[in-house]
């Protein structure tokens, strides 16, 4: 079979958009259904879409995985296989369609699914979408589906023991399932089965439309040339007619011959005076609702909308004097993108609410934030994720689902790999978010840098075979399937291509840089090792005790208790933590308060990292710290944890990330103070500068304005050190600096000359004020000295606006605290840490 024809045939599933159809008419097959254990005859009430671990939990024969320890007495559950079962009941007027089909958009992952007990479809791929025509085997009446579902483990190590030869990753390489639900070091081992996306039944007659493609072929100021691909079956051969228009106007109609069969017809059209699409901090991100009417034997046969975005995205990869280049122009602009590394929000998918979705993206957009990498260890996303991206002008680097392993060489398995890559493909290219398709997530550096060829035994002959056949996923498979259904985006094979132990990391393409951490070498570090782009890089801190409180008991909070030593999946991360902490702070006097003192750690620490990243451009085009969440509780390198509440990064970022940011450092004995400009516009600003003791003197006050060229980084104040602290001893020093517009601040940055263990903090006195707003509470704070690191925190639900902030003596600090629940002694709940309090 030649590959455009596989390409065709694997189309038939596809829907990237939603119709409204006089053809199509779709049976939900969702909602309530049984389960059982394989060879059992016991059921039991399970929910579609759903998993087997939620329904075991549902009928409460397994405890929450997530709360204690829990996690390793549900290990069985992967071990075993399972069954579903639905009846539902099917009129004879059904029976009056050309073509019935069954529907399944996930299945997780092995399954044999069976209408009244003939087999219709295997499957094999949880990221694929499985059909067939079901008309032989539906009958009119009471029908009856199952689906089974076998151990994954089991099957998986079936697998793996046939192939030539043994693979890093082990035995989860064989089967294409989402890689973190076998455990890494930030997630638990939970292997899940079942129905995880929606399953119907389609019925239709004369056309099938299965998608709509636009292309953006030509964009300027005046006009924006484009082109809709209209992919359907027809079952007769007539004429056709489609309508595209945009808010009531008729942007073109077209008469075409559908031919019996599969067809694409093209039709072209134009945008006169476009609005271009931009991301976050940069401008709109303008969508267009293009409306289509397809009408087909006289009558209208479907209509949708599709929302686009106008914009060119390239990626340059340009050869310097350095080394090569790795920066995204947007609509001809250079962009520094900034943002994070996302991970699933939950090890079982089907409880991520649209709402979680919506204020994920929402957080990720104030924290000024223009891009996500979603990283290859987890899923494609669903629609909402991407929809919510090209709503808020959140550009998305686009992992295939391949991570830190090899997979195996068999030709099942590539048409396998092919088929999910063409779908998702298919279903994504129309999301103007999207920036980059990326092969796999560090599989050219573990086979470079890792050992592999040694740890598996390898002999020259074995790791050409094997290295051959990674080149043909990432660099024919993959490749060939951009360049026939999104030819227009960029792709690279792998992320990175230099990792950060060896020469030219820092050079060459984007980098990993995991020095800190797994090296332990110092922050500062980061101020050294700084790449071309920055896509992986991070620090772990706690989630907050709010937020341990959901899963542990009184007895379990404390650092080496069994349930936190399990909501640590690093092997020394504690270890780590702990040699970072002392580096910088005092010991934390309890739990508690080491709990806080970690998330400043890794706060600051980021914040070290992506200031240098930021100074750096454009020699540094791109920071991406890992990682933006979690999939369960945990203490992980994420800056929003599981339950959606904020660490003390994700605030620190709100200001790292901003348009125009001001960040001093000190360089060789001299303190610099750099401007930093992502905008696209000369500005003037004025810039203050003071050094001030932590009572409140101030032996240092200085304001200019200052010329910012757009798109910089530029040094605007320079001193020694020793003369601009003039004899003042530096663990009572702080130099503070602001950059405003009028009235409003831009961006302020503190800088202390000493660790925060050689401060001399005392304890401060906050005197705060709280009054109730429509959306919550407004909280006023002033302070007679120093308060370093303010942290605020309720039991109430909500969110503050800023936290972890530094509040210096003569300035009043106001925070809003957004809360629908209005319950009273909020005033009285609401408590207050600084550092001063974390130590004896």
């Amino acid at each position: 079979m030649s590959n455009n024809r596989y390409f065709i045939t694997t189309l038939f599933f596809i829907y990237s958009f939603s119709l409204l159809s006089q053809e199509v008419h779709k049976i939900d097959l969702g909602g309530k259904w049984q389960f059982r254990k394989a060879g059992t005859h016991e059921w039991m009430i399970a929910k579609v879409p759903g998993c087997v671990h939620t329904d075991l939990m549902r009928n409460n024969l397994i405890p929450d995985p997530f709360m204690g320890d829990n996690e390793k007495k549900v290990q069985w559950v992967s071990d075993i296989g399972w069954e579903y079962e639905k009846t539902f009941t099917i009129s004879d007027t059904l029976f009056r369609s050309q073509h019935i089909e069954l529907v399944c958009e996930g299945l997780d992952t092995y399954a044999n699914v069976y209408l009244n007990d003939s087999l219709v479809i295997v499957a094999d791929n949880m990221f694929r979408e499985w059909g067939a025509n079901i008309e032989p085997f539906l009958r009119a009446g009471i029908n009856t589906l199952r689906i089974q579902f076998p151990s994954p483990t089991i099957e998986n190590k079936a697998r793996y023991g046939r192939l030539k030869h043994k693979l890093p990753g082990d035995e989860k390489v064989v089967c294409r399932k989402a890689e973190y639900q076998f455990g890494w070091d930030w997630g638990p081992t939970l292997i899940t089965s079942g129905i995880w996306k929606p399953i119907y039944i389609r019925c239709w007659n004369h056309l099938n439309l299965m998608d709509v493609q636009y292309i953006q072929k030509g964009l300027t100021d005046s006009i924006a040339d484009l082109t809709a691909v209209f992919t359907f079956i027809s079952s007769v051969s007539d004429s056709a007619s489609i309508q595209l228009t945009l808010k009531d106007k008729i942007l073109t109609t077209k008469t075409i011959y559908a031919q019996r069969g599969m067809n694409a017809a093209r039709v072209d059209f134009q945008i006169k005076k476009p609005k271009r699409w931009w991301p976050n901090g940069l401008g709109d991100p303008y969508l267009y609702p293009i409306h289509h009417q397809f009408y087909f034997i006289g009558k209208l046969a479907y209509e949708g909308t599709q929302k686009i975005g106008l914009r060119t995205v390239n990626l340059c990869e340009d050869m310097d004097s350095i080394g090569d280049s790795f920066r995204f122009v947007v609509n001809g602009v250079s962009v520094f993108m900034k943002g994070a590394n996302y991970i699933p929000q939950d090890n079982f998918l089907t409880r991520v609410t649209d709402s979680s979705y919506r204020a994920l993206i929402t957080s990720v957009k104030e924290a000024n934030m223009n891009m996500l990498r979603v990283w290859g260890g987890g899923i494609y996303e669903k629609d909402l994720f991407y929809d919510l991206c090209d709503e808020n002008g959140i550009l998305v680097w686009q992992d295939f689902m391949f991570a830190c392993a090899l997979y195996p060489e068999n030709r099942d398995f590539i048409r396998n790999v092919q088929a999910e890559a063409v779908q998702n493909v298919i279903r994504l290219r129309n999301h103007p978010c999207i920036a980059l398709w990326c092969g796999n997530n560090e599989i050219d550096e573990g086979w470079n840098n890792w050992g592999w060829q040694k740890q598996y035994g390898y002999t020259r002959q074995d790791s050409a075979e094997v290295w051959n056949n990674y080149r043909g996923i990432f660099g024919r498979t993959l490749v060939s399937v951009i360049s026939h259904f999104d030819s227009l985006r960029p792709y690279i094979p792998s992320s990175p291509l230099v990792g950060w132990g060896r020469p030219g990391a820092t050079k060459h393409g984007d980098m990993h840089y995991w020095g800190v951490w797994w090296g332990k070498e110092p922050f500062s570090t980061f101020e050294k090792k700084t790449g071309r782009f920055m896509s992986e890089y991070g620090f772990q801190g706690f989630p907050s005790m709010t937020s341990i409180k959901k899963f542990t008991l009184p007895a379990d909070r404390e650092l080496g208790s069994v349930v936190m030593k399990a909501h640590q999946k690093h092997p020394v991360g504690y270890e780590t933590i702990d040699e970072y902490l002392l580096r910088d702070y005092n010991r934390p006097k309890d739990f508690q308060s080491y709990v806080y003192i970690s998330q400043l750690l890794q706060a600051e620490g980021i914040k070290i990292a992506i200031e240098a990243h930021r100074r750096a451009k454009p020699y540094c085009m791109g920071t991406l710290y890992w990682q933006l969440n979690d999939c369960w509780p945990v203490v992980s390198w994420s800056s929003r944890d599981y339950y959606g509440r904020k660490k003390a990064l994700h605030y620190f970022v709100q200001n790292e990330y901003s348009s125009i940011l001001v960040s001093p450092v000190i360089t060789n004995g001299k303190l610099q103070v750099f401007v930093v400009s992502d905008s696209v516009e000369d500005c003037n600003l004025d810039l203050n500068i003071r050094l001030r003791d932590f009572d409140g003197r101030i032996y240092f006050d200085t304001t200019q304005n200052i010329e910012i060229t757009h798109n910089s980084s530029e040094i605007y104040v320079e001193s020694q050190v020793d003369k601009l602290l003039q004899g003042k001893d530096p663990k009572q020093m702080v130099f503070t600096t602001q950059l405003t517009f009028g009235n409003k601040t831009l961006s302020r940055n503190n800088f202390y000359f000493k660790p925060v263990k050689d401060l001399q903090l005392g304890k401060p006195v906050i005197t705060k004020t709280v009054t109730k707003t429509f959306e919550g509470y407004l909280i006023t704070l002033t302070t007679d000295r120093l308060a370093k690191n303010v942290y605020l925190n309720t039991e109430q639900s909500g969110n503050f606006s800023s936290n972890f902030f530094d509040l210096l003596p003569g300035e009043t600090r106001m925070v809003n605290f957004t809360t629908r629940d209005k319950s009273p002694g909020f005033e009285e709940k609401l408590k207050i840490l600084t550092v001063a309090d974390t130590f004896n």
